[in-house]
């Protein structure tokens, strides 16, 4: 390996660092406590060090949100490609939004946070995959499939939230927290 290839591993390397970084402040303190000095610190460099590769703190969120969605993208197409049945795959594309949640809360949180910044292709190739979903379940109804689009989004994300963040006490229910978020998407898709 050369010189040159050395540095740019070592570039990507020193990236890489600073947006483990960040997530290690958000999952411990939330994301409005994440600075550049906090970061700088966790990585033992100076605030420079991080400018070098981030304008600010607003392009380190984005570029984080957009590898949450890369990723979500990703495993929805894998999910995609293994069922052609309208309602089994809307169960297997909640059921990644659920794993991704649950594996990576602190991006979670990030990339479906108010303040969250433009969309990138992934996040809207998600929401369009969503949304052929819905046009098919609803029998071409775009009002309709909106509609439901709309519905699943709240109970997924607000189930998501309840369930994972706050889950009930073990006496409430009998299932673990992901088997109790199938059956309630499972009961909204029966309703359609």
């Amino acid at each position: 390996m050369g010189h040159i290839e050395r540095r740019l591993r070592a570039k990507e390397e020193m990236k890489q660092s600073i947006l483990d970084a960040a997530r290690e402040i958000a999952a411990k303190e939330g994301w409005q406590a994440v600075t550049i000095r906090k970061i700088a610190n966790k990585i033992e460099y100076t605030p420079p060090i991080v400018y070098e590769y981030f304008e600010n703190k607003e392009a380190l969120f984005k570029e984080l949100i957009y590898f949450g969605f890369h990723m979500m993208h990703k495993n929805i197409e894998k999910a995609k490609q293994s069922e052609s049945d309208p309602k089994k795959l809307l169960t297997n594309v909640s059921l990644v939004y659920w794993d991704f949640a649950h594996k990576n809360m602190d991006l979670f949180q990030l990339m479906f946070s108010l303040e969250r910044p433009t969309p990138s292709e992934e996040m809207m190739n998600i929401f369009n995959l969503s949304e052929n979903i819905f046009l098919e379940l609803a029998k071409n109804n775009k009002k309709l499939s909106q509609e439901l689009l709309m519905n699943w989004v709240c109970l997924n994300h607000g189930a998501i939230s309840v369930l994972i963040q706050l889950p009930p006490p073990p006496h409430f229910f009998k299932n673990n927290p992901r088997e109790l978020y199938v059956s309630i998407i499972q009961r909204f898709i029966s309703s359609i």
